[in-house]
């Protein structure tokens, strides 16, 4: 196992480094640029800077692969560097926001699983009833809504039929708990409901082809009780693709909180790279994707060591 996790953690130096080059050359490409936004806010102000003086104040008047490599030394060091418009460090930005992300991806994650494994085994233990045609059929319509359509549903309408609206404003889970949920719980539920939708179906096939082996035939035989068999016997031989997909899952909430966290106001890094990106802040944008690369990477290599916590047959050298 140590073996294992030393050579995933090697490979993930190659991936880091392609992964900073892409994020590099793209943030290039996208239209616009940052010269022309600080001439404008210059400009705004009653100062007069030329464009030329703009390009040495933010280090663009160098070659790009010369700004490559002075931006990944830097980030070899632990310095992501400075926002170009805030006047803040990009590590500093994400230190304060990297935690609001996180509490949205654990309650989203957790209402996924609360969501999904029970429904899912319910059905693999009902199959073909009306329960278990209505669920699957829930389940569809569900993986089948972008979040963010169904984000839109649930900040109008009971903000139109009922006067009800979720809090914007942002206050800290260790300032006021309960505060904290009223914005959380909502949005979280928006993001798990749709990934729920494509776990639940994954549940119910996966523990439904294990309950066809020999050996649960065996269990039910011997009389071990149906609770016993479902977790005990099946669900757990069931849950290395279910762990692929929930792995695949936690990477998509953070593609996904981009969309929640712009929508419900919740300054996060997801909100965060919108407005660098709106804003051309090179630095910030880059540092922001790089830690969610790093968060995915992290990701599939956890996912990859649970394969062995739940089948032990499994080899990892």
């Amino acid at each position: 196992m140590g073996k294992y996790v030393v050579k995933r953690l090697l490979l993930l130096i190659p991936t880091m480094i392609l992964v900073c080059v892409i994020v590099f050359a793209l943030m290039r490409m996208i239209p616009g640029d940052a010269v022309d936004m600080v001439v404008y806010n210059y400009s705004q102000n009653g100062q007069v800077i030329t464009r030329a003086e703009a390009e040495a104040k933010l280090g663009l008047d160098k070659p790009a692969v010369t700004q490559f490599f002075i931006w990944f030394g830097n980030l070899l060091r632990g310095d992501l560097g400075d926002c170009l418009f805030r006047g803040d460090s990009v590590w500093e930005v994400i230190k304060a926001q990297l935690p609001i992300s996180l509490e949205l991806a654990l309650l989203t994650f957790l209402f996924s699983l609360v969501i999904s494994i029970p429904l899912g085994l319910y059905c693999a233990a009902h199959p073909d009833t009306i329960a278990d045609t209505v669920i699957r059929t829930l389940s569809v319509v569900l993986a089948s809504m972008p979040v963010f359509w169904i984000g839109t549903m649930v900040l109008v309408y009971p903000a139109v039929w009922w006067g009800f609206s979720i809090p914007l404003t942002y206050v800290s889970i260790t300032e006021n708990f309960a505060q904290n949920m009223r914005m959380f719980l909502v949005p979280a539920l928006v993001a798990a409901v749709t990934s729920a939708g494509h776990n639940i179906r994954a549940v119910r096939t996966m523990t439904l082809e294990v309950m066809r082996q020999d050996y649960v035939r065996t269990g039910w035989a011997k009389g071990a009780g149906e609770r016993r068999v479902m977790f005990h016997h099946a669900f757990r031989n069931a849950l290395i693709p279910v762990i692929t997909l929930f792995g695949g899952s936690v990477a998509g909430l953070v593609g996904g909180s981009v969309v929640i966290e712009n929508m419900f106001n919740i300054p996060g890094i997801g909100q965060q790279v919108v407005t660098a990106l709106n804003n051309r802040d090179y630095p910030l944008a880059q540092g922001c994707t790089v830690v969610f690369a790093v968060f995915v990477m992290l990701i599939n290599l956890i996912v990859d060591i649970a394969y062995k916590w739940c089948d032990p047959r499994v080899s990892l050298e």
